[in-house]
């Protein structure tokens, strides 16, 4: 009987061990980014290191105005050390004044200094340039007016 209990206390503390590093990490990585598309940029910063949280507002600065985040995928994990992750996170995103899907690859490091895993440094690795702000040409000429559509031209008969 003794047995049993010593068992059924091992089974239950291996049950209550905090998870891997490896879980812990990409958990916060996908609660910051999905929590950034949506905008909810208060959940967000709390993952982000002090140092880091005006430049992450700042890249953020136009999602919902100008900038339509469509999707986010954690496309890409490598964990060099217990503290430390780089992840790598794909954003489809579009701008609200036209219809162009365009897609940006970040590269995320993160860390953990004792208190969980914070987000210290991110950077453009692959894609369209714009996600974060970033000056980027536009296809037409603001000058150019749209093309005017006379397939059905409207008669005025008076």
């Amino acid at each position: 009987m003794r047995a049993v209990f010593c068992l059924l206390g091992l089974a239950s503390a291996a049950c209550l061990a905090p998870p891997p590093a490896s879980e812990r990490v990409t958990d916060a990585a996908r609660e910051l980014n999905l929590a950034a598309r949506f905008g909810r940029m208060d959940l967000a910063v709390e993952l982000t290191a002090k140092s880091v949280r005006p430049t992450f507002l700042q890249h953020r600065a136009l999602w919902g105005k100008e900038i339509r985040v469509l999707d986010v995928e954690l496309s890409g994990f490598s964990m060099p050390s217990v503290d430390r992750a780089q992840i790598e996170v794909e954003y489809a995103w579009s701008r609200v004044d036209e219809g162009t899907l365009r897609t940006t690859r970040i590269a995320q490091e993160w860390r953990d200094p004792g208190g969980g895993f914070q987000l210290v440094r991110e950077r453009r690795v692959a894609g369209d340039l714009g996600l974060f702000g970033e000056q980027a040409a536009v296809p037409r000429s603001e000058s150019e007016a749209p093309p005017r559509d006379v397939q059905f031209e409207t008669k005025v008969i008076r």
